[in-house]
């Protein structure tokens, strides 16, 4: 029989001392809801961080294949060294429930059988350069970063969609055995291979030696093979890309069965494209092929109809979520008054881009995208406008600002991603707010004709309501009204509410409830040279379980120390969420203000404004429960992290709908 295998084989470095690795894996829990849709996501984020030519498309295909276990014999001697695995934590269960289903496996086999893969093939890509370690900067190039390192990523482009170097982890973990092969060709016309399997520290065959968890299959004394001669037949690469083998797919003996499950798990790769890298192919930037189903810009109209017929998104979860209305969005961009497109250029972030469209009776929902086109996060709101947005920033430097605030499972914005020196970056603070910014006005000035004063945004939020009791909301701690995620699963791919609904109508069962009134946070509040109000009123940050930021901001230095105004001071406007109740106690109208923050505040200060008919209004309040009033302002106000409770008269003996704003004293 012809040498298939080229005289690869494994290799296990002994363990020279030092800590050793455990059977689990902390990487697995980002991929374990789902795993297909997370090999999607970030193999062809990976092949598109690696493009050759930015004027063509990437090409990105997956398909299942096999080898025979009887041609390929030291590679199956990795069962020694998985059942070493056991050996050396005979008392751990997780080494137990980790390896022992890989021992069942490769037992189960017979010499004749079937070994499938999935493989994952690039092209228009500039493949995986390797250095050896005699030369300094090894460290730098993508075949180490990929195959021979952990925590390591070799991505210096700012528009790179990974760059912790923790995504490789979706390949191992589909891998029954724990085990992948990476061949490459270069733009230099190098050739690289070598299998890695990722185990626990470990014992081989009774030989009394300790070896570390990774250990590598080739036939060059466990250094990826440099010569295209050498690599097995069934692994050689012969245009510029990457091909990575997942090796031991489980699927059934029976043929007719095997082949049901390989056509769910092509089904299942197809809508993980489409959900997350349909904006890609739709601006030609990349074509994906799943076994014989090529989806590219010519086809995507077709491809997208028949897996997703429906026209809306109803969808609760993220990953679940319909891509065709935002699809559509910008597939039909301003081809009526229904389809709506929106640039507007910031300090921090540059020109962004909205992409909407209007449907009657849809909850509103924004999907967040950068420069790689590959989703990043999807938010329900709870409002029903009727609209699909698209938020979109591609720009170089907005693009490399939001990639800073992004979490290693590139699901999120978040300003507290991006610290230096132990704080927040301001940049950082600074684009996320301009990111909620640019959906308020967009909101605003497509819904410009409806009630203005109840435009509720859930990050920015202020929950205002008006019952005769306090005790009868009875949700006074749902989650949905402190702006936590209203479906949070697990895995963290729930999807979570930023944009929240304005209530037309008094709630059924609660006469006396007024509307949840959110009034128009269209700007900033503006004050004299005394720090009296003037107009208007201030957007409160807070942080957003899927994105968004928090932080606090240096308002105002002008304040001067006499009768009208406040006294000299820098205010530091602090992000919180509220709501407020009111009730009538002897002929006398008190409000609850029910205040959640993320910081302890031991010098703070809220100004209170209430709603009008036409515009904000200032009315005097007569009584605090905590802290010192003057005028429309409560200050010397303690506020605890969490829950905080204020009670209130104002001095006109009305109900409000009240809004605030708050501040620390420095």
């Amino acid at each position: 029989m012809a040498n298939l295998e080229k005289s690869c084989c494994w290799h296990f470095a002994e363990q020279a001392g030092g800590r050793e690795d455990g059977p689990n894996n902390p990487m697995d829990g980002n991929f374990k809801k789902t795993p297909y849709a997370s090999l999607i996501r970030e193999s062809i984020q990976n092949s598109l961080d690696a493009a050759l030519d930015d004027n063509q498309p990437v090409q990105v295909n997956f398909e299942i294949g096999r080898i025979r276990a009887n041609e390929y014999e030291r590679f199956f001697e990795l069962k020694g060294h998985i059942q070493g695995c056991i050996d050396h934590y005979p008392s751990n269960d997780d080494a137990k429930e980790t390896y022992n289903p890989m021992i069942e496996y490769l037992t189960s086999m017979e010499r004749f059988d079937n070994l499938y893969y999935i493989k994952v093939s690039d092209f228009n890509t500039k493949g995986m350069n390797y250095k050896n370690r005699t030369q300094s900067d090894y460290t730098s190039e993508p075949f180490y970063a990929f195959v021979r390192a952990a925590g390591v990523s070799s991505k210096n482009d700012s528009s790179a969609g990974g760059s912790f170097g923790f995504g490789k982890a979706a390949y191992f973990y589909i891998s029954p055995l724990r085990t992948i092969l990476v061949s490459t060709k270069t733009q230099y016309g190098t050739h690289f291979f070598e299998g890695v399997a990722s185990l626990c520290t470990h014992r081989f065959m009774n030989d009394g030696k300790k070896y570390v968890a990774v250990g590598y299959y080739d036939n060059n004394d466990g250094e990826p093979i440099t010569k295209y001669d050498d690599i097995p037949e069934k692994f050689k690469r012969d245009e510029t890309g990457t091909d990575i083998f997942i090796m031991g797919l489980k699927l059934s003996k029976d043929k007719e069965e095997a082949n049901g499950e390989k056509t769910a798990i092509y089904k299942e790769m197809i809508e993980a494209v489409l959900r997350n890298f349909w904006l890609a192919i739709e601006f030609g930037k990349l074509e994906v092929k799943v076994e014989d189903t090529i989806i590219n810009k010519e086809n995507l109209p077709t491809i997208m109809e028949e897996y997703f017929p429906d026209k809306e998104d109803t969808k609760r979860r993220e990953r679940q979520y319909n891509p065709r209305p935002y699809w559509e969005a910008v597939h039909n961009k301003e081809c009526d008054r229904n389809h709506v497109y929106i640039e507007k250029t910031y300090p921090k972030l540059g020109l962004v881009k909205f992409y909407g469209l209007k449907v009657r009776g849809a909850q509103d929902k924004i999907l967040y995208m950068r420069r790689l086109h590959m989703l990043v996060k999807a938010r329900r709101t709870q409002s029903a406008n009727g609209i699909y947005g698209l938020f979109l920033c591609d720009n170089k430097f907005g693009n490399k600002i939001l990639r800073n605030t992004e979490n290693p499972a590139h699901n999120e914005w978040a300003a507290g991603n991006w610290q230096i020196d132990g704080k927040k970056a301001k940049d950082g603070i600074d684009a996320i707010e301009e990111v909620d910014r640019f959906i308020i006005d967009v909101l605003e000035e497509i819904f410009a004709g409806r009630e203005k004063n109840v435009q509720q945004i859930q990050g920015l939020e202020e929950f205002l309501y008006i019952p005769t009791e306090p005790t009868e909301d009875d949700d006074l701690d749902n989650d949905s009204l402190t702006g936590e995620p209203v479906d949070e699963s697990d895995d963290g791919n729930s999807m979570s509410t930023e944009l929240s609904d304005p209530i037309h109508t008094p709630i059924e069962g609660k006469t006396e409830l007024g509307k949840v009134l959110i009034s128009d946070t269209s700007a900033y509040i503006q004050r004299d040279e005394h720090g009296n109000v003037l107009s208007g009123h201030g957007i409160r940050k807070r942080r957003n379980q899927g994105g968004g930021g928090t932080g606090t901001r240096n308002i105002d230095g002008r304040y001067k120390s006499e009768d009208k105004g406040v006294n000299g001071e820098v205010l530091h406007e602090i992000p919180v969420t509220y709501r407020s109740f009111a009730q009538k106690i002897n002929d006398r109208v008190f409000h609850t203000l029910v205040i959640h923050s993320e910081y302890e505040v031991e010098k703070g200060r809220i100004d209170l404004m209430v709603g009008g008919e036409q515009s904000d209004d200032v009315i005097n309040i007569e009584y605090c429960s905590k802290g010192d009033v003057r005028d429309n302002t409560i200050s010397n106000l303690t506020i605890s992290k969490g829950k905080n409770l204020l009670t209130i008269r104002f001095a006109d003996n009305m109900k409000h709908a009240v809004k605030l704003d708050a501040y620390e004293s420095k």
